[in-house]
C-alpha cells in the first residue's frame, strides 16, 4: 500500500469518526429534506425509478441520484430510514474529504493533504451539511474528484487521458446529483488555465471521449425525464427551477454573513490565508486553489435566492489554503498575525463565559447551553483547546501547535455538541409526535394539509397527503362527506376562520418547529 492511499484511508477514517456516529439520529422535518425521502420511498415500494410523484405531482425539480442512492442504501432493511436517509451524504462527506487530501498530496505533499483533509472534516459549515438530508455535498464529493482529476490530467507528464475522462465523468455524475450546479469544475478548472496559459489555455480542458462520456452519463437521466414530457421539463424544471430561481436582487450582506458561518473556523484565519495567497498567486499551485476559492463564492453572487449551502463548495479549497498557508506562510503580516492571537484570546474567554452562563444570552440563549455542569465540560474544554492553540499558534507562528490544537478542538466540540443539538431539535421538531396525533384521529383514512408543504408528515404518516392550494381546494376536500382531517398551522387557522363559514373542529393542536399546528375536520 503507497504512502498516498495509506495517507487518504487515514484521513477518511478520521473523518468517520466524527461524521457516523450521530447516523440517522435526527428527525426528518425540513420539506426541501422529505421530497428526497419520499421520492427514495416512492422508487423502493414502486419499483419505478423514474415516475414518481410526491403528493401527486412528478417529482423532476432535481436529477435523480440522491433519491436514488437513499433507495439502495435502504435495500438492506427493506424500507427508508433517517440513517438510511443520511448514509448516502456521509459517505459522500468521508470521500470529499479523503480526495481533499489527495489533492493536497498532489500538489503540496502529503502534510499539506493531512492537514487539509482534516481541516476540511472540522470545518463547522462542512459538518453542519453532513448531517442534512441534501444533495449538495454529493456535490461537493464529485467535484473534490473531478478537481483531483484535473491535477492528474494537467500535471502529469505525459497528460493522462484517463484522467481527462475521470474528470468529465465525475463532472457529470455532480450534475447528476443536482443539476447544472454541478458544472462547477468546468468553471474552475477554466479559470486556472486561463489564468495559466490565456485564452489558448481553455482548449487544454478539451477532451473529446470525456465529453462523450460526460454526455452518455447525463442522457441516462435527461431522457427518462424528458419522456415524462419534455414540453412540462422545459417549463417547469428548466425554466421555473434552474433558471427563474436564480434570478433576481442578490442580497449581499447575507451571503458574507453565511460565508463567514460555513467557513468557521477557518473564517478567523481568512484574511491572513487570503492575503497570503494573493501575494503567491504566480504560483500554479496557489493559483488553482484561488481560483477554486473564489470562483466557488462569487458564482453564488449574483443568485437572489441565495441558500447558506450554496457556499459548501468553498469550504475544500479553504481547507487547503490554510494548511498551505500554515506550513509555508504563517510567517507573514507579523503585525496583524498577533493582533489576531490577541483578538482570538479575548473571544476565546467570552465564549467561555457564555457557555458557562448561557442566560446571559437572553432570548438568544441557544436551548442545548444548559450551564455550568458535567454535561457542559467538553464544550468547556473544546473551546480552551480551540482559543489556546489559535493564540500561542498565530503568536509563536507555529503550524503545529495551530492547526493540530484547532482540528483536535473542534473536532471535540462538534462531535459532542451534535447529540445535544440533535435531542433539541427532534424535540422542536417533532413530526413523528405530530404524525402520531394526525393518526389517532385519521384512522388510517385520508388526510389533507393546507398553509404549508410539511412533506415529512407524509413520511412519518406512511402514506401520501393531499394538499389544497386555495382556501376553495380547502373547503371543496374537508367538506367531502368522509370529513377528511386536515393539518394547517395557527396563522393559516386564524385566516380560515376569518374568511370562511365552514363549520370546522379543532381536534388537536401540537407546537412544532416554533408554530402551533392545528388539526381539524369539518363538523
Amino acid at each position: 500500500m503507497t504512502r498516498r492511499v495509506r495517507g487518504a484511508l487515514l484521513v477518511a477514517a478520521a473523518a468517520a469518526l466524527l461524521i457516523l456516529p450521530p447516523l440517522g439520529q435526527r428527525v426528518i422535518a425540513p420539506s426541501d429534506e422529505a421530497r428526497f425521502v419520499l421520492y427514495a420511498r416512492g422508487v423502493l415500494e414502486r419499483q419505478a425509478p423514474f415516475d414518481v410523484r410526491v403528493r401527486a405531482k412528478l417529482f423532476r425539480e432535481k436529477p435523480p441520484l440522491y433519491a436514488w442512492l437513499i433507495a439502495l442504501a435502504s435495500l438492506p432493511v427493506g424500507r427508508v430510514t433517517e440513517a438510511t436517509a443520511q448514509l448516502p451524504i456521509a459517505l459522500a462527506a468521508i470521500a470529499a474529504v479523503a480526495f481533499t487530501f489527495l489533492i493536497g498530496e498532489a500538489l503540496l505533499g502529503l502534510r499539506v493533504g493531512a492537514l487539509g483533509g482534516l481541516a476540511l472534516a472540522v470545518t463547522y459549515g462542512f459538518f453542519e451539511h453532513s448531517q442534512l438530508l441534501l444533495p449538495d455535498m454529493l456535490v461537493v464529493a464529485f467535484t473534490c474528484a473531478a478537481v483531483y482529476a484535473l491535477v492528474v490530467w494537467q500535471r502529469a507528464a505525459p497528460p493522462r487521458r484517463g484522467a481527462a475522462v475521470g474528470f468529465y465523468v465525475a463532472t457529470a455524475a455532480a450534475v447528476y446529483a443536482k443539476g447544472p450546479v454541478g458544472l462547477l469544475p468546468f468553471l474552475v478548472g477554466g479559470v486556472w488555465l486561463w489564468a495559466e496559459h490565456g485564452p489558448a489555455g481553455l482548449r487544454r480542458l478539451w477532451s473529446a471521449p470525456g465529453a462523450l462520456a460526460f454526455v452518455a452519463v447525463t442522457l441516462t437521466w435527461i431522457v427518462p425525464f424528458l419522456m415524462l414530457g419534455g414540453g412540462t421539463f422545459a417549463e417547469v424544471v428548466v425554466w421555473e427551477d434552474w433558471i427563474r430561481w436564480y434570478v433576481g436582487r442578490p442580497r449581499l450582506d447575507n451571503l458574507l454573513i453565511d460565508a463567514a458561518k460555513m467557513c468557521l473556523p477557518w473564517t478567523l484565519l481568512l484574511p491572513l490565508v487570503l492575503a497570503a495567497a494573493i501575494r503567491r498567486r504566480r504560483a500554479p499551485v496557489v493559483r488553482l486553489l484561488l481560483a477554486w476559492f473564489l470562483v466557488s463564492f462569487f458564482v453564488i453572487v449574483p443568485i437572489a435566492n441565495q441558500r447558506t449551502r450554496y457556499l459548501l463548495p468553498m469550504t475544500p479549497p479553504l481547507a487547503l489554503l490554510v494548511a498551505w498557508w500554515s506550513t509555508a506562510e504563517i510567517a507573514a503580516f507579523r503585525l496583524a498575525r498577533r493582533t489576531l492571537a490577541a483578538l482570538a484570546l479575548i473571544a476565546g474567554c467570552v465564549m467561555l463565559a457564555v457557555i458557562v452562563r448561557p442566560q446571559s444570552l437572553g432570548a438568544s440563549e441557544p436551548p442545548y447551553l444548559t450551564g455550568f455542569g458535567w454535561s457542559s465540560v467538553p464544550l468547556v474544554a473544546a473551546v480552551a483547546l480551540f482559543t489556546g492553540a489559535l493564540a500561542a499558534g498565530l503568536h509563536a507562528a507555529a503550524p503545529r501547535v495551530l492547526m493540530y490544537g484547532v482540528v483536535a478542538a473542534m473536532a471535540l466540540a462538534l462531535g459532542y455538541g451534535i447529540w445535544p443539538y440533535n435531542r433539541t431539535f427532534n424535540a422542536v421538531w417533532d413530526f413523528p409526535g405530530l404524525a402520531a396525533a394526525v393518526e389517532r384521529h385519521a384512522g388510517g383514512r385520508e388526510v389533507g394539509v393546507f398553509g404549508g408543504r410539511w412533506f415529512a408528515l407524509d413520511y412519518y404518516l406512511g402514506r401520501p397527503v393531499y394538499s389544497a392550494q386555495t382556501l376553495g381546494e380547502f373547503t371543496d376536500y374537508v367538506t367531502r362527506p368522509e370529513h377528511p382531517v386536515v393539518v394547517t398551522n395557527g396563522r393559516t387557522w386564524r385566516g380560515i376562520r376569518a374568511s370562511t363559514g365552514t363549520d370546522l373542529r379543532v381536534l388537536e393542536e401540537k407546537p412544532v418547529g416554533g408554530q402551533t399546528m392545528v388539526i381539524l375536520r369539518a363538523n
